[in-house]
């Protein structure tokens, strides 16, 4: 279980049942949440320090900053993977404890069941809920959509590096979670191919009303997929900067508004202490 703070917990209880209720859609809530593990020396490691963060909307919230400043970290707690040393996390009101499929995560590597074809692999969180029978049609729909088709039988030593990793999108995307978070999915593909999937994630985000949290080192990435991007601060990680951006879809890499948000993303790093 969560360390708790008891008015603290009933302070956020509420402020993310508000949320859940005035919103149509999902809600994510973090308050203070630090996390620390015991390092090779025996000394305690400080990963995140006080990480607080609030969606009340279907969007996609982005967070970028140095390496090993805690992003993955504070995505696996969102998942419920790991429990956080203190803080309190709600996901449409209610503590997250542990995994659930209304949380999805898709990690850096696709992570795919090497003796599963593609479209098994894609219902096999369907099938381990035992809602497969009846929903077989939305296998053949999600190859579609992830532009599989023709490839719904191979395995994964069969297919590119690209195809492995809109398996692993349709994966979990099938399973109509409220909060996907996901973990930079794309960093191992060529540019091409990490562009293509890009414009599928928008897409797929506009057909839900699901909250997208992206772990990333790519800036341009951010800003072409996000509404909102959290800069995080060198170890313990916390939030340093925000950086909202309100153009639309599809969005121009070389547009001059597209620069200045890119810029202003970096700017936000000139603040960061690296060492």
């Amino acid at each position: 279980m969560f360390k708790r703070k008891n008015a603290r917990a009933e302070a956020a209880a509420a402020t993310a049942a508000a949320a859940a209720t005035a919103s149509r859609g999902h809600s994510l809530a973090a308050h203070g949440v630090t996390q620390s593990f015991e390092g090779a020396n025996g000394q305690e490691l400080s990963v995140l320090a006080g990480v607080d963060l609030e969606i009340t909307r279907p969007e996609i919230v982005g967070i970028v900053g140095p390496s090993g400043c805690g992003k993955s970290t504070f995505l696996r707690i969102l998942a419920g993977l790991d429990e956080p040393t203190e803080g309190e996390l709600f996901f449409d009101g209610e503590p997250i404890e542990g995994p659930n499929y209304m949380r999805g995560l898709v990690f850096q590597d696709a992570a795919l069941y090497d003796w599963l074809t593609v479209s098994e692999n894609i219902a096999f969180g369907l099938r381990a809920r035992g809602v497969y029978k009846g929903n077989e049609h939305r296998v053949a729909e999600y190859v579609k959509l992830m532009g599989l088709e023709g490839f719904e039988d191979s395995y994964p030593y069969q297919i590119s590096g690209g195809m492995a990793s809109r398996t692993a999108l349709a994966r979990t995307f099938i399973q109509e979670p409220g909060l996907i978070l996901l973990d930079e999915p794309l960093s191992a593909l060529d540019a091409f191919t990490r562009a293509i999937i890009q414009k599928q994630i928008v897409d797929m985000h506009l057909r839900t009303d699901a909250i997208f949290v992206l772990v990333t080192h790519d800036i341009e990435e951010a800003v072409f997929l996000c509404d909102r991007i959290l800069v995080m601060s060198a170890r313990p990680g916390h939030f340093v900067g925000e950086v909202i951006v309100d153009f639309e879809h599809p969005r121009d890499r070389l547009a001059p508004e597209f620069v200045e948000k890119r810029k202003e993303v970096l700017g936000h790093f000139d603040n960061i202490d690296f060492l």
